[in-house]
């Protein structure tokens, strides 16, 4: 069993990171959205009160022409007096709309005051229309109604002029605030990015220094601690599912005189190559590890003494047909190795581990070079 780490902070930080994405990218745009509805709807509403009321300045301009031909006409009395009861409603509304949206330049003032004007010459002129009819002359009526009607045209026509210029304005507040929201949005994703690399870079360095600290460097095997990861694991699912777990203890033989004869690089090499050998005869589910100097260990998951004998067998014969161009030494080497397979007689890991080394050194006093059973 090779060294495994698992590799999915990447991928979650990378999910994490287009998440953010669009999450700010959606609530950007709904913000946007948002606002662009609300200063819209609010601008039709304000336009919409200031173009429906210049239409009383035409109705009045009319009704004012047909007075001049027929005063006497109670229908349009009637449709007078009604203009004149609407035109000061209007004016209220447009005042209240400016107010409600906090518009207040003094241009606003000034035409705002203008309609006021008007409101408060509203009554007069309604007096002068009652008067007329009750047969009084329309001279005086038509004359004020003229420059009620020519102030009243005046303020519209200058408050729609603002408002439209007022809403250009307001379109470049929004693309500007756009743009400022898509910077803002790029910097918190580059700074969510630049922690997310860092992150990312200190995992991987943890990775490292976990893989460090569970692999024999020389061989590329796990080490002791590697090897524990695995013991009680895989112990206790043996005991709990009656299927076998064989260990083997394997110790090279004479090892001390390659380094004295050789040097501790040809050591080195001669562990090397017993390593390649050691993979290339176990299975993928088998766990390897360099415990010691030159003694190894494999457990064997699901094999029982019978087939774990064999498997050591074929190690054994293969260590010791090693050339001394795979050795890099002229010589050759042999192993000695020790088998136990686990029972319900034993407790725990540890007696597993003890009775594979008192078969390993019943191995290497009975000549080396061989398997021994416990």
């Amino acid at each position: 069993m090779k060294l495994r780490f698992n590799r999915p902070l990447g991928w979650q930080l990378g999910l994490g990171f287009t998440l953010l994405a669009g999450i700010c990218a959606i609530a950007a745009g709904i913000y946007l959205y948002q606002i662009r509805q609300h200063l819209g709807s609010n601008y039709t509403s304000l336009v919409a009160d200031v173009i429906r009321p210049q239409l009383h300045t035409v109705l009045l301009r009319s009704t004012l022409n047909e007075f001049q031909e027929d005063p006497s006409d109670s229908e349009l009395i009637e449709r007078f007096d009604n203009l004149l009861w609407r035109i000061p409603q209007h004016i209220e509304s447009v005042g209240f709309g400016l107010r409600k949206n906090q518009f207040s330049p003094p241009e606003y003032e000034v035409s705002l005051h203008r309609l006021q004007r008007v409101s408060e010459k509203l009554p007069d002129l309604r007096q002068a229309l009652g008067e007329v009819a009750d047969g009084a002359p329309p001279d005086d009526l038509i004359q004020q109604g003229f420059a009620i009607e020519n102030e009243l045209a005046q303020a519209y026509s200058r408050l729609s002029e603002l408002l439209h210029s007022e809403a250009a304005k307001q379109r470049v507040v929004m693309d500007r605030l756009a743009i400022g929201i898509a910077i803002l949005i790029l910097v918190i994703l580059l700074l969510s990015g630049g922690l997310m690399i860092a992150l990312i870079r200190l995992h991987h360095q943890h990775k490292r220094v976990l893989k460090l600290s569970l692999m024999d460097e020389l061989t590329g095997l796990g080490n002791r601690r590697y090897m524990l990861n695995f013991t009680e694991h895989l112990f206790e699912q043996s005991q709990r599912s009656g299927q076998p777990l064989s260990m083997a203890l394997l110790d090279l033989d004479h090892f001390k005189r390659v380094n004295d004869n050789f040097g501790h690089p040809a050591g080195d090499q001669v562990l090397r190559a017993f390593a390649h050998a050691l993979l290339d005869e176990v299975r993928k589910a088998d766990v390897v590890a360099r415990i010691g100097g030159e003694e190894f260990c494999v457990l064997m998951p699901k094999t029982d003494t019978a087939g774990a004998q064999a498997l050591l067998e074929r190690i054994r014969t293969r260590v010791e047909g090693l050339s001394p161009q795979a050795l890099g030494v002229p010589t050759a080497v042999t192993v000695s190795l020790g088998l136990a397979t686990a029972s319900h007689q034993d407790a725990s890991f540890d007696q597993l581990y003890a009775r594979a080394d008192q078969a390993l050194y019943e191995a290497k006093t009975n000549g080396r070079n061989c398997v021994v059973i416990d």
